[in-house]
């Protein structure tokens, strides 16, 4: 939307009055939603909200095949940019004490979709009062995308939509609290890393701790995937790539004197680079069969890919 430096001043100062007009409509919008927060592929009222209030500004907008929505305006030919914001709220109870807490049972907006949404709105209709002025240089696809909390997302569904289909960049936006209140951080390419999930379920026989040579020492085996795997990928992997795995959850047991014959890790494994992507499951998958082939303890690998960095 670059022009000469007036056109710049200008349209800034016209973002400033939409604010003064709109500013306070826009923060109840955003507290409506952070107070009624939907988790992923159920953004049902999210969706209609926003829906509305892009029809009510006399725009057009059109809702995903599961949920979310995309808007274009400005001109219907040549160059379109695409803006994109998130939806779906987090399974995490909230705790804040806020006016415009969720009301909603073991669900918050703990990762600012809710501001994201409203951001990407307020935008959308501050480039429409642009457009009808004939200040809009460019066409602009505004995409709502619904999932981004899960795997493999809503990202894939939302292109599955088509819709980048005829936009030449998009923008995804999205809050950093590193970030100094007033100032925006832009970087060209990913930003974010590719996000695998995998989950390893282990088997043994079971036992007693006093004789663990007579069984698999399940435990013990957990332990060697837990500390293994992490340290033998970053071995194995270009330290340059920002590769890391992290566990989340170990579950296995309950009594101190007997050795269980089930036991669950789950964990991520990320990267930034897209052809590590690509090979990060088969080897994990080898690592893993390797750490455990001494220790006589079965195991099954389900490994969900996410979207690319």
């Amino acid at each position: 939307m670059s022009g000469t430096a007036g056109e710049d001043l200008s349209r800034a100062a016209y973002v400033d009055q939409w604010l003064r007009r709109k500013g306070d409509w826009l923060r109840e919008f955003r507290r409506d939603l952070h107070a009624h927060p939907e988790l992923s592929w159920r953004e049902q009222r999210t969706t209609g909200a926003v829906f509305e209030a892009l029809t009510a500004a006399g725009l057009h907008p059109r809702r995903l095949s599961t949920t979310g929505l995309v808007c274009d305006l400005g001109p219907a030919t040549g160059e379109r940019v695409a803006l994109r914001a998130d939806m779906d709220a987090l399974p995490i109870h909230e705790a804040t004490g806020l006016d415009y807490a969720s009301t909603v049972a073991g669900a918050s907006h703990a990762c600012g979709h809710d501001a994201h949404t409203s951001i990407l709105l307020g935008t959308g209709l501050v480039l429409a009062e642009l457009d009808r002025a004939g200040r809009l240089p460019v066409g602009v696809r505004l995409v709502f995308q619904p999932a981004e909390e899960v795997m493999p997302g809503g990202a894939l569904s939302a292109v599955r939509d088509e819709v980048m289909q005829g936009v030449s960049r998009i923008y995804a936006l999205h809050c950093d609290p590193r970030v100094e209140v007033g100032r925006i951080g832009v970087r060209s390419g990913a930003i974010t890393s590719a996000a695998d999930h995998v989950e390893v379920i282990l088997h043994s026989p079971g036992g007693h701790t006093s004789r663990p040579h007579l069984t698999s020492d399940l435990i013990y085996a957990m332990g060697t995937v837990i500390t293994g795997l992490p340290g033998v990928l970053s071995r194995r992997v270009d330290p340059r790539s920002g590769t890391i795995m992290v566990w989340g959850a170990a579950n296995a047991g309950s009594a101190p004197n007997a050795i269980p014959q089930i036991g669950a890790l789950h964990g991520t494994v990320r990267t930034g680079e897209h052809h590590i992507w690509e090979s990060l499951e088969p080897l994990v998958r080898e690592i893993i069969a390797e750490l455990l082939a001494p220790l006589r303890v079965k195991h099954e690998v389900n490994y969900t890919r996410g979207v690319p960095p």
